[in-house]
């Protein structure tokens, strides 16, 4: 992406995309289950960031993780 140079400018991509799909995730929920309270909501969304493909690696589905890029 041509827009995208600077480390921040690829921070804040990344964490708005982050934000978007939380949002959606969380639409989906109150969707399935309008009953849903907000901490049933938080529990299930810190379930979903430990549990959603890719995370134990810390990656998407398909690439495993390198540890030592946060050392």
């Amino acid at each position: 992406m041509e827009f995208v140079k600077s480390g921040i400018a690829k921070f804040r991509v990344i964490s708005e995309l982050q934000e978007l799909a939380e949002r959606a995730f969380i639409y989906k929920l109150k969707k399935s289950n309008p009953d849903i309270t907000q901490l049933e909501i938080i529990a299930e969304v810190n379930r979903w960031y430990k549990d959603r493909p890719g995370a134990p690696v810390g990656d998407g589905v398909g690439r495993i993780g390198d540890p030592s890029r946060f050392q």
